[in-house]
């Protein structure tokens, strides 16, 4: 290089005295780039046309512009920080070749696949219709050699973001094609054929014959239908009412009913007719689930008195705890702060604040002791996760910061749940809070939450009298003045104080005396053998009682629980026998209904979306069946089994 340099330098030379200027200047700029051994010579790195092979990295072109020009800039010392980066970037390298080799035979697929051409038209069916997955790698042939070819995800990236797919169900619909190992392109209307077929076979392999409880709810949907008019179909929606069914104890979804209207006998009518044309017998049923409305539980004209009438049998009402710990703190609210004045506004000064609480700078507060069950937070929603977290915060009177940063959740005249988190986290933002909102506040802390949760952690029936013992024992620190607001809505609640459900909760007690009298009393109620069916009949709850089975008044009528018509009366009279020790087998349902609010929502979408019936179902099926095959894709190593 250096003797290249001084060869021109002695040919210039050869001219003197007459060098040009011109090249005198570019010899002389010429030293300033001798030690310039660069591949690439490009004067804008950012558009080097240079092999791959000679560009310069990323991170040295400032360097080297430096270099070639203001000479500004020397070599230090060793870049640590950079240097561990350059060393994982390597790992990572040789960890994404290490696992291409184990990966599947996979060739290239085209993603036109999943697009349209950009003038076409979207139907309602091709918006809003999400795609299922039904297979997993596990039907990858194991033979396959290891092969990972390119492919182009540009134009799924765009396809994602036309139709509004999130990255986590775009993810899991390009493996499942990738994963198919073909080159063949597909249409709307083969899709559409596929996933008729495949609702139909799930929808026929998942026939019930028998079903021991029945759990129930529902709700006005927006509901697709197709209308006719010359000859012409439309696409329409309509609001119909359906009412969702699941089977219990495993909350295997059966199906949904429109009824014409929304009374106790339409209803009723309606899911016999269900059971018909299923062919499922009502001959097993012995328990019914729902929430309390007065259409549901009426003493006289209600959905479940109506279905015991039909049956000639008393079935256990398993009235939804969770709701029946809602109602005193909706009765409580409304008496301090007012009613609603709107669909999502409020009367009192305390509602109108809960719409921007979360904006608020958390404040030193009094901090509100409770007794909250220990719980994995891991299996609730975010929103009751978000209630567990601040009601620690508040008890402990320190606030988290990534806690003061989360979402309450929506605010909602029907999720009370949210509400609390909202009046919690509008508590925690004031610095003198009024006598109404610490009021409201100890009440979320010391009654609502640690009932809420009681009944999560010990969700079975035979607990029901225990958890609603819990939220009466629980009030009696309030005031005279308050008490008589939510003593009488626990009293019109009270379904689980009825001896039926008390006598499960009396016979799986932690003491064997109490066990063995449940028993005894079992015996006394199938001896009396009643000449009628049985009218199921709230009992006088006693507040001031020290037990859950001194809840109710045992001189008065009692009738045994229908879940255990099944036990034999030599195995109750056994269990006397040995005084309580030991276990009878009972039928394990939940106290509440939020597997028929899943059911319910499912619901609500097929609606939105599926135009008939039996595709709806379908649709609601295939769901489910594939959220069982693949619960979560978060990595790839959820799509892997």
């Amino acid at each position: 290089m250096l003797q290249s340099y001084h060869l021109k330098c002695k040919n210039l030379l050869k001219s003197h005295p007459k060098i040009p200027e011109n090249k005198l200047k570019e010899f002389r700029l010429g030293s300033k780039v001798l030690f310039d051994i660069a591949a690439c010579k490009c004067r804008d790195l950012l558009q080097c046309a240079c092999p791959k092979n000679k560009k310069i990295p990323l991170r040295e072109h400032n360097f080297i512009t430096d270099q070639r020009t203001a000479r500004q800039m020397v070599i230090g010392g060793i870049d640590v920080c950079t240097t561990k980066q350059i060393t994982r970037s390597l790992k990572r390298k040789l960890l994404r070749e290490k696992s291409a080799s184990n990966q599947p035979k996979v060739t290239k697929v085209s993603t036109e696949i999943l697009s349209s051409s950009s003038g076409s038209e979207c139907t309602q069916s091709d918006c809003e219709e999400p795609i299922q997955i039904q297979s997993r790698a596990s039907s990858i042939n194991s033979e396959s050699t290891s092969i990972k070819t390119a492919v182009d995800y540009a134009l799924l990236s765009k396809t994602c973001d036309r139709f509004g797919v999130s990255d986590r169900a775009g993810a899991a619909i390009a493996s499942v094609v990738l994963q198919a190992s073909t080159s063949q392109v597909i249409d709307k209307n083969k899709l559409r054929r596929e996933r008729k077929k495949t609702r139909e076979i799930i929808t026929s392999q998942q026939n019930e014959s028998l079903v021991p409880a029945l759990y129930f709810d529902g709700r006005k949907d927006q509901t697709s239908t197709i209308s006719e008019k010359d000859g012409k179909r439309y696409r329409r929606r309509i609001l119909e009412e359906h009412i969702s069914l699941i089977k219990e104890p495993d909350s295997k979804f059966l199906g949904y009913i429109t009824p014409a209207s929304g009374t106790a006998k339409c209803i009723e009518q309606e899911i016999f007719n269900f059971f018909m044309n299923k062919d499922i017998s009502m001959d097993g049923l012995i328990a019914i689930g729902c929430d309390g409305t007065n259409v549901n539980v009426g003493k006289y004209g209600g959905i479940i008195r109506m279905l015991e009438k039909r049956l000639d049998r008393p079935l256990q009402w398993i009235i939804c705890l969770l709701h029946m710990n809602e109602l005193p703190f909706r009765h409580l609210f409304e008496h301090i702060d007012g009613t609603t004045s709107g669909p999502r506004t409020f009367s009192g000064s305390i509602g109108k604040e809960l719409e921007n609480c979360e904006k608020r700078p958390i404040v030193h507060f009094q901090h509100i002791p409770t007794d909250l069950p220990e719980l994995s937070t891991e299996d609730i929603s975010t929103d009751q996760k978000y209630l567990y977290k601040i009601v620690e915060a508040v008890s402990t009177g320190t606030f988290p910061n990534d806690l003061a940063n989360k979402s309450p959740g929506k605010m909602s005249h029907a999720r009370w749940l949210t509400r609390a988190n909202r009046i919690l986290r509008l508590y925690v933002s004031v610095e003198t809070p009024s006598e109404n909102l610490i009021t409201l506040a100890t009440y979320i802390v010391r009654v609502y939450a640690p009932v809420w949760f009681a009944i999560k952690t010990h969700p079975c029936c035979k607990d029901g009298p225990r958890h609603l013992f819990k939220l009466i024992k629980l009030t009696r620190y309030l005031p005279t003045t308050l008490k008589n607001i939510v003593d009488p809505v626990i009293q019109r609640n009270a379904y689980f104080a009825h001896p039926e459900n008390l006598l499960l909760a009396m016979l799986t007690d932690s003491q064997p005396h109490i066990r063995e009298l449940a028993a005894r009393r079992i015996l006394k109620a199938r001896s009396a053998k009643p000449k009628k069916l049985r009218l199921f009949q709230l009992p006088e709850v006693n507040f001031n009682a020290s037990t859950y089975y001194d809840l109710l008044d045992w001189q008065e009528n009692i009738t045994e629980p229908p879940i255990l018509k099944s036990v034999t009366e030599e195995n109750l009279r056994l269990f006397v026998a040995q005084k309580g020790e030991g276990e009878l087998n009972l039928l394990r349902l939940p106290c509440h209904t939020q597997a028929v609010e899943r059911a319910v929502k499912a619901v609500t979408e097929a609606s939105a979306t599926v135009c008939n019936r039996t595709a709806r179902e379908g649709f609601i099926k295939a769901q489910i069946d594939s959220r069982k095959s693949m619960p979560k894709f978060d990595s790839k190593k959820d799509f892997y089994p």
